[in-house]
């Protein structure tokens, strides 16, 4: 048994629409391949992972054997100029909703470049990853749908499709996001505040228990189970088992911040003041260090940065000390330091800027 690599563009031949109409079955023109083969098929861009996990069942067909694929043809010069071929029939065994097959997974796993062409699998721990995905990239981020018409909310429930896997749910996660919204409960990022459109509704969720040591049906609780994260917090939890939790990295990231900032910037010789105020609204930024240095840090970060940005990791840093305070007093507080310190009294929310200390 051999596997293989094989991408499909949908710009030349529908792989997904065949397969549905063929009962799982696809008929795809190679003469490479033998029974008992396993295929994965990656889907080339705009989707860059692989869709399919197919197990060859038939080889050395005829076009008169061959199922009639006309139809899912984009390219009709391609497939009238290719029916002289050998084919292979696939059988499904798996299909992936999710992203856990990503181009970028793959990467992480050794597999090198772009799939162009089909390609012989011979790398053991990027085999052992394309067969075993869930359990090795300890991956909480990507989700696969559940039943729909489930009032109950379910995590962790096996399913056999030919392999085990571990379920995610959709369903879950919409109603995450729609409670705790798109910003990162560790260090306030918000994908749209910093990147505009492209990073509209884009966020991880992370299963505070592990979805991988449920192992059985469990009722979900969306507000105790579940925390929107960004990309670079998701995998930072997941740096020891079991996972940091979300207290715990905000510490860390927080003293992280405080360390590199007197690292680099000494301003104040007697060194480092950690201020825990026992007030629930801050009135100004120099009554607490962390807070100065955070928003110094920022605005003199290679590429600028704008004050709204400042805005959104502040309020996630720093909720919990100041929990009287709203986003936009956030907002008032920081957009009046910031001009005052800059110098800078026209200074708009989404203006980038940088500040250099000489």
């Amino acid at each position: 048994m051999k596997y293989w690599i094989v991408p499909s563009n949908d710009h030349t031949f529908r792989i997904g629409d065949a397969i549905k109409a063929q009962n799982g079955m696809v008929d795809w023109r190679t003469d490479k391949f033998t029974e008992g083969d396993v295929v994965f098929i990656y889907k080339t861009v705009p989707e860059k992972r692989i869709h399919y996990k197919m197990e060859v069942v038939k080889v050395k067909m005829i076009f008169d054997k061959a199922f009639e694929q006309e139809p899912f043809w984009t390219d009709k010069d391609q497939y009238y100029g290719g029916i002289t071929s050998f084919y292979a029939r696939f059988k499904l065994l798996e299909e992936y909703s999710d992203d856990i097959l990503s181009l970028n997974h793959m990467h992480e796993f050794g597999y090198q470049g772009i799939p162009r062409s089909v390609r012989e699998i011979k790398d053991e721990a990027l085999l052992d990853f394309l067969l075993h995905p869930h359990q090795i990239a300890n991956d909480e981020a990507y989700d696969v749908d559940y039943p729909e018409n489930d009032d109950k909310l379910y995590e962790g429930a096996l399913m056999k499709v030919n392999v085990n896997k571990y379920e995610r749910n959709q369903k879950a996660r919409r109603e995450c996001v729609a409670k705790k919204g798109y910003q990162c409960l560790v260090c306030g990022r918000d994908f749209e505040a910093t990147y505009g459109e492209i990073g509209k509704n884009f966020i991880h969720v992370h299963h505070l228990t592990p979805i991988s040591t449920i192992g059985q049906e469990y009722e979900l609780n969306v507000d105790t189970d579940l925390a929107p994260v960004c990309p670079n917090c998701h995998y930072m939890l997941h740096r020891k088992n079991p996972p940091y939790t979300i207290e715990e990295l905000k510490d860390i990231l927080i003293k992280q911040k405080v360390d590199v900032g007197v690292k680099l910037k000494r301003r104040n010789k007697a060194g480092t003041i950690w201020f825990q105020s026992d007030a629930n609204m801050l009135r100004d930024v120099n009554d607490d260090e962390d807070v100065r240095r955070l928003i110094h840090n920022m605005m003199e970060m290679d590429g600028g940065t704008m004050m709204k940005n400042i805005t959104s990791v502040c309020v996630g840093m720093f909720t919990e000390r100041y929990f009287g305070m709203k986003p936009n007093d956030w907002r008032h507080l920081i957009d009046d330091y910031v001009r005052k310190v800059t110098n800078r009294p026209e200074l708009k929310e989404d203006t980038l800027f940088s500040y250099k200390v000489g």
